[in-house]
């Protein structure tokens, strides 16, 4: 089915569940998020996608969401993707950790209609060495008529 919205957000948008769990060095830089957790512990992070949930009085569908992101000492073991409350994808067992910028796209089965919102969250696993970090540019998805 043809694309007929791709949204994204930048990676300074995604929100932390657990800031306790986060090192100081973690901020906000110019193309990307720094995401750098302490030795040994997980985390999850959230973006929020821009939604139009109808374009042309046609409720939009679903096909994929994408993250591009690159990591250090830190793997991404977890994506879920949610409608308003509802999670309609889970991607687990995974483990992601490109040392350069990767664009990783994650389908949505039966690509639902979407009534609510987007929303994106990814679970990162820091390990124990001194470079622990998942840096994140931006997060977006392909919605189809």
């Amino acid at each position: 089915m043809p694309i007929a919205h791709a949204m994204w957000i930048h990676g300074h948008s995604i929100r932390i569940e657990y800031p306790d769990r986060m090192d100081a060095d973690t901020r906000r830089l110019g193309g990307y998020i720094r995401l750098v957790g302490r030795a040994g512990t997980s985390n999850w992070f959230h973006a929020a996608i821009p939604t139009a949930v109808i374009v042309l009085d046609k409720r939009l569908r679903i096909g994929r969401v994408m993250l591009r992101f690159r990591t250090s000492g830190a793997t991404v073991t977890s994506v879920h993707v949610y409608d308003g409350g509802s999670r309609i994808a889970s991607h687990d067992g995974l483990s992601l950790s490109p040392n350069d910028w990767a664009f990783e796209g994650f389908d949505i089965p039966a690509e639902p209609e979407i009534r609510w919102g987007l929303g994106l969250s990814f679970k990162g696993e820091f390990g124990s060495g001194t470079h622990r970090r998942i840096e994140v540019s931006s997060v977006g998805g392909d919605f189809t008529p």
